[in-house]
């Protein structure tokens, strides 16, 4: 009987306990969560520290329409004699020009004057072509199958490599500046620095970024200084950052990220399982080569390249200085010279089989070289 007591003592004690509690819970208890934020697909949106959040932050995307300038467009020609070793001019003018890259035989570059930027595209056999112009900075190029990529402040846009169509603008970063970008079929990988920050901080303030054809951005690499020199093959993206600077792997989703050399500058190029990348030494600069998943370094040419590209297996690169050359080379045997090269190279591109140098002479006019 004793015990029964007990037993019924215990059991109102806590039907008490329990009715007390639910009458004192509190609002954030009782309270659902609210729903986290989703992508299109339905994926939870990671969450990034304030900072990071901020720099990836979007406008809306929409259209841009592209401008003409006859200014720059008067400026353009395909310049009499000068072929050499195989190359030919077939584009050139008084202007400055930078950014080349190539793509299904053609060659597209940047050109300024007087604050001015455009796009220009030129071939062998065709006339020069600016496919627009802008008020602004065009910043930099990237060319995949027909679409070129570019960017101007905090805008990534694209349109056809053939011009005659609107820009489509893939993202509109609102406190971020696009420092390079890459891209393979419709992705688009960004190195980005906060807007307003000095280029040359040593700040770890920068990230880089993926952008996808539904223009959503995620993050691949935060906390970086001075990214640039962007790269993909479409399963990963890679770059150059750091003070001093290094060569960097990073999946595009974000799940890693690793350092495949602590000695690196731009350029970079790749080519098979390689990175190809200039390394700065004690001796002198120096033409490497890095597995893309890392290990296997090797050294190719002791040399203060500028440009480079490597197809097949073949890598030409162009340097600076004094009596700048074009030169080859491939895994295993001596660089050889392809060409001397007339006042400063600008540029180095592969467009299809074409292989593309940009120059400026010694009074300052630009000419596109192909071959």
């Amino acid at each position: 009987m004793r015990f029964l007591l007990v037993g019924l003592a215990c059991l109102v004690v806590g039907i008490g306990l329990t009715e007390y509690n639910r009458r004192h819970a509190s609002k954030s208890d009782t309270t659902t969560e609210p729903t986290e934020p989703t992508t299109p697909d339905g994926k939870r949106k990671p969450k990034h520290p304030k900072a990071v959040a901020t720099l990836l932050e979007t406008d809306a995307a929409g259209t841009d329409a592209p401008t003409a300038s006859p200014e720059l467009a008067a400026l353009l020609s395909v310049p009499e004699g000068g072929a050499l070793a195989g190359f030919a001019p077939i584009a050139g003018g008084t202007f400055a020009a930078r950014e080349l890259r190539g793509g299904f035989g053609a060659a597209l570059f940047v050109m300024e004057v007087n604050g001015k930027s455009g796009l220009v595209r030129a071939s062998p056999g065709e006339q020069p072509k600016l496919l627009f112009s802008r008020n602004g900075t065009i910043g930099a190029l990237s060319v995949d199958g027909s679409t070129v990529f570019f960017s101007e402040g905090g805008l990534v846009g694209s349109t056809h490599a053939r011009g005659g169509e609107p820009v489509a603008v893939r993202a509109r970063f609102k406190n971020a500046t696009v420092t390079s970008l890459a891209s393979s079929g419709d992705l688009v990988v960004v190195t980005l620095m906060p807007t307003g920050v000095d280029p040359l901080s040593t700040d770890p303030v920068g990230a880089v970024a993926a952008i996808s054809s539904e223009g959503e951005v995620t993050l691949i690499a935060q906390e970086q200084v001075r990214p640039r020199a962007a790269y993909t093959d479409g399963k990963d993206a890679f770059w150059i950052a750091g003070f001093p600077s290094g060569l960097y792997r990073g999946a595009l989703d974000g799940a890693f990220s690793s350092q495949l050399s602590d000695k690196a500058e731009e350029p970079i190029a790749l080519d098979g399982d390689g990175v190809f990348f200039r390394s700065p030494q004690g001796t002198g600069p120096e033409l490497r080569r890095v597995g893309r998943a890392g290990g296997n370094m090797q050294t190719l040419a002791t040399a203060d390249l500028g440009f480079l590209v490597a197809s097949s297996g073949l890598v030409r690169f162009a340097t600076l200085g004094a009596g700048p050359k074009l030169m080859e080379v491939t895994v295993g045997a001596e660089p050889t010279e392809v060409l001397a090269i007339a006042g400063s190279p600008r540029g180095l591109a592969l467009g299809g089989t074409t292989l593309f140098l940009l120059t400026t002479s010694d009074d300052g006019k630009t000419v596109l070289l192909a071959k």
